[in-house]
């Protein structure tokens, strides 16, 4: 049984509901010396479960967590082994990709270790349809990386929010051309919202999302490598990551979509470091530098923090830099307003990005 998905959650609630009524039918059987401590450990159990019914709920809706070896850290409960080569005729290397049915039949799953950022963790991929096909075997495909905002997960996109929906439904619409979706993990540590940045002591999230990703999927599925076919898209915090990866490497990215994303750095060990605040933070590296990518920011007027910041962002950017606004009048910070945003997000990549040629 997986952490999102009916069956947990149906049972969840008869556990929140079956254990005050039996708490009912027994209070007045307990009796004797032990009869304090049996009630109080009665209620106890009655509260434990309605916080358990409550994170399961929310777990649900956002998808944090995707399955129990996702929660606690392990493994990914891959079944079947992907066997498509890369472009050059490659073999999987040492990402060891392997389909992940409780996300879809066309995703596949690796926990990967970065020779560059001496990060070890997990990678979602989604492929095109087609991209097993006769005329599809012959075919590269662009990449979009898919960035989760914190607390999140790369499931995150296979979930709340519908990366790969939209985008199924956008080359249906023939608004956006097959990309190979990417869902790295950014929490490389639990618990700590690394805002990916290259920390000198570690972690280097920068290097493992821009790097070791790359060459994952490089590895193992028939990506184009070029900048020009790579871009990256992220919400909240992915939102701050996907600019700031697309500015900072403008070597390997060509295109980034910022969804209500920061601008500055918001961690209190990266603000207390000038010169690492100064690197990561996007008003900055605009004054200083123009990486020749391409900006999508989008945000919401009623969201009043992520809409100043991108107002204030904006007239920093100069050729060849390009900046874009998508701006919505209303909605809040949640993942339907970034659903609503997905498909001029994925069209507006499909022009920037290259599109799919023969292998």
């Amino acid at each position: 049984m997986g952490l999102t998905g009916l069956p947990l959650l149906v049972l969840a609630v008869l556990l929140a509901l079956g254990a005050p009524v039996a708490c009912l039918v027994l209070w007045n059987r307990v009796r004797g010396r032990v009869a304090a401590a049996v009630r109080f450990a009665m209620i106890v159990t009655c509260q434990a479960l309605a916080l358990l019914l409550g994170g399961v709920a929310i777990n649900d809706h956002y998808g944090f967590y995707a399955s129990w070896e996702d929660l606690v850290g392990g493994g990914t409960g891959e079944t079947a082994a992907i066997q498509a080569a890369g472009p050059a005729g490659a073999g999987i290397g040492r990402a060891d990709f392997r389909r992940d049915r409780s996300l879809g039949e066309d995703v596949y799953s690796a926990t990967y270790s970065g020779e560059h950022s001496g990060v070890r963790s997990r990678i979602l991929v989604w492929v095109p349809p087609g991209y097993d096909s006769p005329a599809g075997a012959r075919r590269t495909y662009p990449v979009v990386e898919l960035l989760p905002g914190y607390p999140g997960s790369p499931s995150t996109w296979f979930h709340a929010v519908r990366g790969v929906g939209a985008l199924q439904d956008a080359i249906a619409a023939r608004r956006a051309h097959p990309f190979i979706l990417v869902a790295p993990t950014m929490t490389v540590e639990p618990g700590r919202d690394t805002e990916c940045v290259d920390f000198p002591a570690g972690p280097r999230v920068e290097t493992w999302l821009a790097d070791d990703v790359r060459t994952a999927v490089t590895s193992a599925f028939r990506a184009e490598s070029g900048r020009d076919s790579w871009g990256v898209m992220g919400f909240s915090t992915g939102g701050y990551c996907a600019a700031k990866l697309a500015l900072r490497r403008s070597d390997l990215f060509g295109a980034a979509v910022s969804m209500q994303g920061d601008t500055t750095p918001q961690t209190p060990q990266v603000r207390a470091d000038p010169a690492l605040d100064a690197q990561n933070s996007l008003p900055e590296i605009l004054r200083t530098q123009r990486p020749p990518v391409g900006l999508l920011l989008a945000g919401t007027r009623q969201d009043r923090a992520s809409y100043r910041e991108l107002v204030r962002l904006v007239p920093l950017v100069r050729p060849p830099t390009q900046a874009f606004e998508y701006v919505l009048n209303n909605g809040g910070h949640n993942a339907a307003v970034w659903n609503s945003m997905l498909p001029n997000a994925y069209a507006w990549l499909s022009d920037r990005l290259s599109f799919p040629r023969p292998a």
